[in-house]
């Protein structure tokens, strides 16, 4: 209870401060907005003075143009001194020549300054020395739709009165506050359900069904890592456990094949021994060296999905045979790639039976598009399937070294087949006596050089031989 307690005012504590956190920037924010606002508004003060300018002039230029036609000097005078003074400013009006005829403030009589506004009303702020804006709207005067003068309204510009809105900040600190209340409610139930997914996440990370406390006192957010890594860490052990229970039962199904005759005893672990060799000499990492070596073992796994009939024939095969046989890579490929950790090994898997000019299978890859790994697995196995399997009895090492040089740079890497010729010369294999295991048509698979075509119809072992080949395997450990 003491340690719930604790989390929980931790929870509250960060709900505090982001809660905090908010209220100043929104402060912030309606701040801002509050001094955005007062320009706002003096910018619309500032149009609507403009308009209203516009429309007294406009008005004067109406009532004005049948005055100035015929010249009643008088009558203009009075128009023009109430435009002024409802606009506060100047009134000029210009005779069709672009004389002054009037100016409310008695400077530019009888001037000549020219008509500018013929083709329709216009506004201009102007600028004095002293910093003064002054804005002047020019409107045509139009009588019989000739023009026949002009009036001008200048009218200072008022500077800003206001630098701050009260009203715009209150009404939108108001609203941000009101976002704060629920986003803090909000932060505290998702606090909330994160501890309590923490708490979930370690237990079951640890193995534990219920009623265990999360101990320490880190943040719910740390808490919640650290369930994460521990998660990870037992989802990582359990693959590689499943990995190692996948692997040991494909090398049973292996032993099975050897133990039926169906396919050479002990050829994975010599092609591994081969392709350790080589390993060493290209210096592979040591997690590419142990797929590697695992792929090796698990070479003849693929033939456990091929009829034993095929497997145990010594004529010609026919071409939905042949297609099955070569298919056995792939089969192995599939069931592997289902478990994360053995997906390369799948690959390398997958690839055995390319050829380096490109006429292998299943995909027909050509020269280093070939995975390395199968590369390797590829010329070891060669040199072994030689030395263990032949037409009538075994190569020695010499004959099976000149037959895989013969394939240099058709079946296998050159590279690869000199590293391999260096290793054996190097510590020869000693001659074993064993019983001679033929290969199907008594072929090597490398010599065929057509693409088989993944695709194609196979005569796949169905479940219920794979369960014999169990029982038989079975029944010979128990005798």
């Amino acid at each position: 209870m003491v340690l719930r307690d604790e989390r929980r005012a931790r929870g509250w504590s960060l709900t505090k401060r982001l809660t905090v956190a908010l209220t100043v920037g929104s402060f912030l924010v309606a701040l801002l907005l509050g001094f955005l606002g007062a320009d706002r508004e003096h910018g619309e003060a500032l149009a609507a003075q403009a308009d209203d300018e516009r429309a007294l002039a406009v008005s004067l230029a109406e009532r004005g143009a049948p005055l100035l036609d015929k010249g009643d000097v008088m009558r203009l005078s009075v128009l023009a001194a109430v435009v002024r003074d409802q606009a506060s400013g100047r009134a000029l009006l210009l005779d069709r020549s672009g004389r002054v005829v009037i100016d409310t403030a008695l400077v530019l009589g009888e001037r000549q300054l020219g008509l500018l506004a013929g083709s329709g009303a216009f506004q201009r702020t102007t600028k004095s020395a002293e910093g003064d804006e002054t804005r002047e709207t020019l409107v045509p005067i139009r009588f019989g739709g000739e023009v026949v003068g002009e009036v001008r309204l200048h009218c200072p510009v008022t500077p800003s009165a206001a630098s701050f809105d009260l009203t715009w900040f209150g009404l939108v600190w108001l609203g941000c506050l009101s976002l704060v209340a629920c986003a803090a409610m909000l932060g505290h139930h998702w606090s909330t359900r994160v501890r309590s997914a923490t708490g979930a996440l370690m237990r079951l990370a640890a193995g534990e069904i219920a009623g265990v406390q999360a101990q320490g006192d880190e943040a719910e957010l740390r808490d919640l890592g650290s369930a994460m890594r521990e998660l990870e860490r037992g989802m990582q052990d359990g693959m590689q456990r499943v990995g190692e229970g996948y692997v040991a039962m494909a090398l049973t199904v292996i032993d099975g094949l050897e133990r039926r005759r169906l396919v050479p005893p002990g050829h994975g672990e010599r092609v591994a021994h081969l392709a350790s060799m080589l390993a060493t000499r290209l210096q592979l990492l040591p997690a590419d060296r142990d797929e590697l070596l695992l792929a090796c073992r698990l070479v003849d796994l693929g033939k456990a999905f091929v009829r034993p009939s095929i497997l145990q024939k010594q004529g010609t095969l026919t071409e939905v045979e042949s297609q099955s046989l070569h298919h056995h890579p792939v089969r192995a490929a599939e069931h592997l790639e289902c478990v994360p950790g053995l997906r390369r090994v799948a690959r390398i898997l997958r690839h055995q039976l390319e050829r380096h000019d490109g006429k292998g299978s299943p995909d027909g890859l050509r020269g280093d598009r070939i995975p390395l790994g199968a590369r390797v697995l590829a010329v070891a196995s060669a040199f072994d399937l030689l030395t263990s399997c032949a037409g009538d009895k075994p190569m020695d090492w010499q004959e099976a070294l000149a037959q895989i040089q013969k394939a240099r740079g058709e079946a296998f890497d050159p590279w690869l087949v000199d590293l391999l010729v260096e290793e054996v010369e190097k510590a020869p294999p000693s001659p074993i006596d064993r019983e001679v295991m033929i290969v199907p048509a008594g072929g090597m698979p490398w010599r065929n050089a057509a693409a088989v075509d993944a695709d194609g119809d196979t005569d796949e072992l169905g479940d219920d031989e794979l369960e014999v080949m169990f029982d038989e395997l079975h029944g010979e450990d128990r005798a």
